[in-house]
């Protein structure tokens, strides 16, 4: 895979996509509840035994009756030379889309693409690609070009990137959050909501803060891509791709309430570059070992959401 990935003619393109969904209509749940004749009451023998409320499919929704309000894609094309730009990074999302629109956006965008583009997602092989499906067959509608194989699954040799998957022990671990692995590697992660706001934010119709975090969480999955991407190709320079991603996200999202944090995280890998590029160039300073850089404090954030 290291030599092909090497020799391949055709540089990569990845779509890093993240889709944020809530159970907003019940209609379909109380339809199983039916189904499975449950009355809802505390002592009705078809309720899961042994199960908190929460993980009880008789009575908390599970995945299926989610309805997505957001999706965000950066599109990401690498240069022969190892680097990697950022073409496009778009959102379709609730309220000016509804579901059917905002599943049709993405397909429209998919459909532009080359059918080599590689989609890249934190667990999308169980979570975003299954809504996806889902959403599809609900609304009717079929598969964009050259994407058939997300009909029968997101792992294998399916032209997706689950890096969840990949970067953990496949099915045999705990799958690892995605704010837990970013921060083992010093990317930030969640900048302007925390994971168990978003119902919240959603249910109270607040989607400018719902599309920050889809698309925050976008911003995250791109830049460990970047440094995935080392793995197989010892010209990829992490450092040099994680500034162009920042710098680019930067020129076309410049008034989302992220950028602040990712522009200090950026300031602070360029200070690290030139340290070291210093040490290179000094022998004895070379020598010395460079204290690891922490990403910005609380402080240096903007105000998180949910707080």
């Amino acid at each position: 895979m290291f030599d092909k990935h090497l020799n391949d003619a055709q540089p990569r393109c990845y779509i890093v996509l993240d889709i944020e969904s809530a159970v907003i209509d019940r209609a379909g749940h109380r339809r199983y509840q039916a189904m499975e004749r449950w009355t809802g009451e505390p002592d009705d023998p078809k309720s899961r035994r042994g199960h908190k409320p929460e993980e009880d499919s008789l009575k908390t929704p599970r995945w299926p009756f989610q309805t997505i309000v957001a999706v965000s894609a950066m599109i990401l094309f690498e240069h022969s030379q190892g680097s990697i730009d950022v073409s496009r990074f778009e959102t379709f999302a609730a309220p000016d889309l509804d579901e059917r629109g905002i599943v049709l956006g993405l397909y429209q965008l998919l459909s532009e693409l080359p059918e080599h583009a590689e989609i890249v997602t934190w667990g999308g092989a169980w979570h975003d690609l299954p809504l996806l499906k889902n959403c599809t067959l609900r609304h009717g509608l079929s598969l964009p070009r050259g994407r058939a194989w997300m009909a029968w699954s997101g792992e294998g040799k399916a032209n997706h990137l689950d890096l969840c998957r990949i970067l953990g022990a496949g099915s045999k671990m705990k799958p690892t959050h995605m704010s837990e692995y970013a921060a083992s590697l010093n990317i930030p992660a969640k900048i302007t909501a925390p994971p168990f706001a978003v119902a919240g934010l959603i249910k109270a119709g607040d989607f400018e803060s719902v599309v920050e975090v889809v698309e925050g969480d976008v911003i995250t999955t791109a830049l460990i891509l970047a440094r995935w991407r080392k793995l197989l190709d010892p010209r990829a320079r992490c450092d040099v791709a994680e500034d162009r991603i920042l710098r680019q996200v930067e020129e076309l999202m410049g008034t989302r309430r992220y950028i602040p944090a990712l522009r200090a995280h950026r300031k602070m890998l360029r200070q690290r570059l030139i340290l070291e590029a210093a040490n290179d160039s000094d022998p004895v300073e070379a020598e010395r070992p460079v204290a690891a850089q922490p990403t910005p404090s609380s402080e240096e954030l903007p105000k998180v959401v949910g707080e």
